[in-house]
């Protein structure tokens, strides 16, 4: 199973934040899973890899040529990118079901563009888990839905995202759905 996750790169976030990337990174490696993310060194992207190889997984990461110098050395296979967007592409591409945990733009934005990808696709079968802790994605999630009750969103892409409020809840999905 490839489990495409997003997430920040930032080390100075929430403990409840960073307590759910090492909970993420072990349940994926004990599912013996593929883990892809964003290939940096830096921060919860860094903590989630190699929680998730210690325990079993196999690391891939996709990052940006630019940012070649914050590749993680952790990984089994490293895949360099000519920019973000390509980047995106290669993310959604490779995943069979996607998981954001706690992040910012960067992390919305992977998961618009996945969103935007199935809707021009017309390809609802993948499942997007946000792991709303702390209720951090409140009103992301309800402008999703806003979105749909004003029409400017298909129903069947916003009903990919299933929101769940723990990292522990989102392992649970993840092996309901039986990829």
């Amino acid at each position: 199973m490839n489990i495409t996750v997003y997430l920040s790169s930032k080390s100075d976030i929430s403990d409840s934040f960073k307590e759910a990337v090492v909970t993420l990174g072990k349940g994926i490696g004990e599912m013996k899973a593929r883990l892809i993310y964003g290939g940096s060194n830096a921060g919860q992207m860094h903590v989630l890899a190699a929680t998730a190889k210690e325990h079993g997984a196999c690391v891939t990461g996709i990052i940006p040529e630019v940012f070649r110098r914050l590749a993680d050395p952790i990984v089994d296979q490293m895949i360099y990118t000519l920019d973000l967007s390509e980047r995106k592409a290669r993310l959604t591409e490779l995943g069979q079901v996607y998981v954001a945990l706690p992040g910012g733009i960067g992390t919305i934005d992977e998961v618009m563009s996945t969103l935007a990808h199935m809707t021009v696709n017309r390809d609802f079968s993948k499942k997007i888990l946000i792991v709303n802790i702390d209720g951090l994605f409140d009103h992301f999630l309800a402008l999703l839905n806003h979105f749909v009750e004003t029409n400017l969103a298909a129903p069947e892409a916003v009903g990919t995202i299933i929101a769940v409020n723990s990292a522990e809840e989102c392992l649970k999905k993840i092996k309901e759905l039986d990829l």
